[in-house]
C-alpha cells in the first residue's frame, strides 16, 4: 500500500518542484492548487518567500492567508500533486475559488490519489477550525468534483461563470468532521513521521505519551526556568497542542525516544514561537532529568535543525529561554546558533535568544 505525506515547501525541492509544474506544461493541463508557483519557475526562491509571508497574513479582499503543501509520496519521495489551502475568504474567494485547490501530476492521475490528497487537506482545515469547506471546479473536470462527492461534498450550485473561469462551475461544501470521521480509513495511506539519528527516533505524540512526558514537565528542576511547572491538565493540553501543530504546519514538538528501547525520554522539534512581538520558528527541546548529561538534546536538536532547513522554507531557526538556562543556551549553541537577542518580557524577565542562519 502507498503512502502519503505534506511537505511544507522547501529549497531542496527546487528541482523538483520545477520539474513537477512543467509537467503541467508538457501535458498542456490546467494547473491547479499550487500558489501561484507556475509564475516564479525563474525565482522559486521568492515564491518560497511569498508563500511563507502568506502564512500568517491578515485576510482582507486583496490577499488571504494560505497554506501550500507538497503531496509526496513516501516510496519514492516524489511530489505527486500540491494543495493550497486558504485558511480564511474573502468575498471573492466565497463566490469563487474557496478554500482549496488542488491537482495531481498529469503522469500520475487516475490512482485515486487526489483522494488521499483533499483528506490530508480537510485534516489541516479541521485543526484550523473551518467547518465548512467550500470548493468549486469546473464542470468538465469531473475528476475533480468527483473527487469532492466521494470526501462528502455536496452539489450546492451549478452556473456560467463568466468573470474568471469562463465556464461552467459547479460549487461544492464539505462538512469537515464529518468526511474525516466517515473517512478515516485513508489515514491507512498517510506516512508517519519519520526522523532518527545514531541513537534516537522521533515520533508524532500519541495520548498513550502522557506519563512520560509528565515525567518531564512536572518536574521542578527541569522547569526551574519556566514560569510553572506542568500540571496534568497542562500536560494534556502539550500533547493536544502538538498533534494539532502537526495536521497544520507538518511539525511540531515531537516525542523523542531511544532506539534500542523505545522509551520516550522527552520531546525535541520546531514550533512558531513569539519571539519579541513576532512569529519565529523555533527549535525546542526537553530531556528527562535521569537521561541529561549524555547528548540527547545536542543530538535531537542538531537532527530537527537539519529537518528544518531542508524540508522549510524559513532564512533562520531560533531557540530562546531564560537568561538564566545556561544548560538550555549552550545545547542551542552545540548546534551552530549564536547569541542573538536578549529583550525583556513579563515572563522571564529577561529572554535570551540565539539564532541560526541558513547557508547561504
Amino acid at each position: 500500500m502507498e503512502k502519503f505525506f505534506f511537505e511544507v515547501p522547501g529549497p531542496k525541492r527546487k528541482e523538483e518542484a520545477i520539474e513537477f509544474i512543467n509537467e503541467f506544461k508538457v501535458y498542456n493541463s490546467k494547473i491547479n492548487g499550487v500558489g501561484g508557483l507556475h509564475r516564479y519557475l525563474e525565482d522559486y526562491e521568492g515564491w518560497l518567500k511569498m508563500s511563507e509571508e502568506r502564512n500568517t497574513i491578515e485576510p482582507s479582499e486583496e490577499k488571504v492567508p494560505a497554506r501550500e503543501f507538497f503531496f509526496v509520496r513516501e516510496s519514492d519521495n516524489k511530489i505527486i500533486g500540491m494543495i493550497n489551502i486558504r485558511i480564511a475568504l474573502n468575498e471573492k474567494l466565497k463566490k469563487y475559488g474557496g478554500h482549496i485547490g488542488y491537482g495531481i501530476r498529469p503522469t500520475e492521475r487516475g490512482k485515486g490519489y487526489n483522494k488521499i490528497n483533499l483528506y490530508l487537506g480537510l485534516k489541516v482545515c479541521n485543526q484550523y477550525g473551518i467547518e465548512t469547506v467550500f470548493m468549486d471546479a469546473d464542470l468538465e473536470n469531473p475528476a475533480s468534483w468527483k473527487t469532492m462527492e466521494a470526501l462528502g461534498g455536496k452539489r450546492i450550485r451549478e452556473y456560467y461563470d463568466d468573470v474568471d473561469a469562463h465556464c461552467n462551475v459547479v460549487d461544492y461544501t464539505i462538512d469537515t468532521k464529518k468526511a474525516l470521521a466517515e473517512h478515516s480509513d485513508l489515514e491507512d495511506y498517510v506516512s508517519a513521521f519519520k526522523l532518527e539519528t545514531e541513537r534516537l527516533f522521533f515520533r508524532e505524540m500519541t495520548v498513550e505519551d502522557f506519563n512520560s512526558l509528565y515525567a518531564v514537565l512536572s518536574d521542578p528542576d527541569i522547569m526551574q526556568h519556566y514560569p510553572y511547572t506542568f500540571d496534568e491538565e497542562r500536560v494534556q493540553a502539550w500533547i493536544d497542542r502538538n498533534r494539532a501543530l502537526y495536521q497544520q504546519y507538518g511539525f511540531g514538538l515531537w516525542a523523542v525516544c531511544l532506539k534500542d528501547t523505545g522509551e520516550m525520554i522527552g520531546d525535541c522539534g520546531l514550533t512558531l514561537q513569539n519571539i519579541d512581538g513576532k512569529e519565529l520558528p523555533e527549535i525546542g527541546y526537553h530531556i528527562r532529568k535521569d537521561m541529561q548529561h549524555k547528548g540527547y538534546a545536542k543530538e535531537a536538536a542538531a537532527a530537527v535543525r537539519d529537518w528544518a532547513f531542508k524540508t522549510t522554507s524559513y532564512p533562520a531557526l531560533y531557540s530562546y529561554c531564560k537568561y538564566t538556562n545556561i544548560l538550555s543556551i549552550k545545547t542551542a549553541e552545540s548546534i551552530g546558533m549564536k547569541p542573538y537577542l536578549d529583550y525583556e518580557d513579563k515572563d522571564n524577565g529577561v529572554t535570551h535568544v540565539s539564532a541560526l542562519f541558513r547557508d547561504k
